[in-house]
């Protein structure tokens, strides 16, 4: 791990120049996720998928959004024709290329867009023989060569090994790929690191390590090592390609949930400054009942931690999607309030340390069911009162 270490300094100082500058007013610096599904629905519409998407930045306008998170991968297949991945078969069907139309007119209305990746996940099944032949994923496991069988690792679906240099050299390519075929504003991961904490996950690759390393590290620390890698060569990759490309991550609400549980030392990645900006997913209330995970709790913590680099932007993930709780904790709040969302967004406006906010997602945003269209109602009250 020596040479890997060596690896991760050689990219700071890359990654803390040609910081994106944004002149966008922390009340305006709003955002949505655009996920895989809610984009299958498009693909599907019989309005087509043009009307849909046009309806899609019409509706973000309404709200003052910025910022368009899209996912482009997030199993093992990509929104557009890919060197490295087998396209979505949704996207099949069409004479032109969908994700190019999406950031054209995106930038037409003003909107940013960040390609989103889900870096490790191919598969939710775990039946090799359902993934596309094309995939990198099935190739490694099926070209007779055990060494690359490393590169996939199983844990209720198909992941991406982050132990394989292969894998970290895909997704580089992937990244580097985007930017050069598209006039993307940013690079997006979200909270899908190790999917498990079982020793089975990368057993073999973990033994490997063991019997090369001199001085080897425990199971944990090797496998957030693992993900420092990605992060710091995506940085890397990112502002050498184009250094006023935003590089984002959306890490679960949990601090320490992240460290322990899914690898990912965020406190490094923002005192190392390999993100632009980091977005907490605090998809909670004001009342939940573990106080520890109440909004404003939740918040503070997140303050802390990125107060280590002031360089690094806070944005804070909403979940708009709970205007239709379906957890029990969640059910008295949000089924009694309609305003959460609308008092989160005020929260975050007048407090100096955050630069923004994102919703998850789009069709709870603008949904047509009672609780999503008062939720917005309110969003749109507060909107109306802040100008």
């Amino acid at each position: 791990m020596k040479k890997a270490f060596v690896c991760l300094l050689a990219v700071l100082f890359l990654c803390s120049c040609g910081r994106k500058e944004s002149n966008i007013n922390t009340k305006t610096n709003a955002g949505v996720w655009l996920s895989y599904y809610e984009l299958e629905a498009m693909l599907k519409s019989k309005q087509g998928f043009k009307a849909e998407f046009l309806t899609v930045i019409k509706n973000c306008k309404t709200l003052n959004i910025k910022s368009l998170y899209i996912h482009t991968r997030a199993f093992g297949e990509t929104l557009y024709a890919s060197d490295y991945f087998p396209t979505v078969a949704s996207c099949q069907n069409y004479d032109y290329d969908i994700f190019n139309f999406m950031v054209q007119e995106c930038h037409k209305a003003g909107l940013l867009v960040h390609a989103w990746i889900n870096p490790y996940r191919v598969s939710a099944k775990t039946d090799v023989n359902s993934l596309n032949t094309q995939s990198p994923a099935y190739r490694w496991l099926e070209d007779n060569k055990d060494e690359n069988d490393h590169n996939v690792a199983f844990a209720n679906g198909v992941y991406f090994n982050p132990a394989g240099s292969e894998v970290r050299t895909l997704i580089l390519d992937e990244i580097r790929e985007l930017i050069a075929r598209y006039n993307i504003d940013g690079i997006h991961f979200d909270d899908y690191f190790y999917p498990t904490q079982s020793a089975d996950f990368d057993a073999a690759a973990y033994n490997n390590y063991k019997i090369s390393a001199k001085s080897p590290l425990a199971l944990d620390d090797w496998r957030r090592e693992n993900v420092n890698l990605l992060i710091s060569s995506v940085c890397g990759a990112v502002k050498y390609a184009k250094g006023d490309i935003v590089f984002s991550i959306s890490p679960a609400a949990d601090i320490d949930h992240n460290y322990n549980n899914l690898y990912a030392d965020i406190s490094l990645w923002i005192r190392a400054g390999w993100v632009d900006e980091i977005i907490p997913q605090l998809y909670f209330g004001f009342e939940y009942p573990d106080k520890s995970f109440r909004f404003e709790t939740l918040l503070n913590d997140w303050i802390k931690l990125s107060e280590q680099n002031q360089n690094v932007k806070l944005l804070i993930g909403l979940a708009s999607y709970k205007a239709k709780p379906t957890l029990q904790a969640d059910k008295a709040e949000w089924q009694n309030n309609t305003d959460i969302i609308a008092r989160q967004v005020s929260i975050c406006d007048k407090n100096p340390y955050v630069k923004g906010y994102v919703y998850f997602s789009y069709s709870s945003l603008f949904g047509d069911n009672k609780p999503y269209i008062l939720q917005r109602n309110n969003i749109l009250e507060y909107l109306k009162q802040e100008k």
